[in-house]
């Protein structure tokens, strides 16, 4: 596979994962994810993922991949039914995120509380894992969805935070 090949690859999992991941900053709602209720006398999850915000970016991440693959139908070349991917991938960003949550009230890190690596890291992780049901990915690109994703999302994120749409820059 040549250069441009493996770039379009690298783009079509992480546009449906950076999607679905940053839709629900802007679309979030009110109604907790875990509906308020404690673990041990925990928050399960937390205030910050809510019902609306992961319908929303399960539905932006399969729509951005819905999108490209009518728009680019070369996509559907490197990936036969991408939409399913899209689909999976999304799926997989949010439920990485609400892990991530999961343990953050286990180990006692407050809602909002930076913690390194998992982070910046957990959508993607979550993806990769939920998408291996429909495409295993090849190691080249588990590896540097890893390494960008890390210096892509501190960077947005601190972005996010300057718009005023993040409470904190990580």
């Amino acid at each position: 596979m040549d250069i441009f090949n493996l770039f379009i690859l690298f783009l079509l999992y992480v546009i449906p994962l950076y999607v679905a991941n940053a839709t629900p900053i802007i679309i979030h709602g009110k109604t907790p994810l875990d509906l308020g209720i404690k673990l041990f006398g925990k928050p399960i999850l937390g205030k910050g993922k809510t019902i609306i915000g992961t319908l929303a970016g399960i539905t932006s991440g399969t729509l951005i991949g819905a999108i490209i693959a009518i728009i680019f139908p070369y996509s559907l070349v490197l990936i036969p039914e991408y939409f399913g991917l899209a689909l999976f991938l999304s799926i997989g960003a949010l439920a990485g995120d609400a892990t991530k949550s999961f343990f953050k009230r286990r180990f006692g890190i407050k809602s909002g509380e930076q913690w390194v690596l998992a982070d910046q890291l957990d959508f993607v992780v979550g993806g990769l894992i939920v998408s291996t049901l429909f495409r295993v990915p090849e190691l080249w690109l588990i590896l540097i969805l890893l390494v960008a994703t890390f210096f892509i999302h501190s960077a947005s994120n601190f972005v996010a935070f300057k718009l005023k749409l993040k409470k904190v820059p990580w």
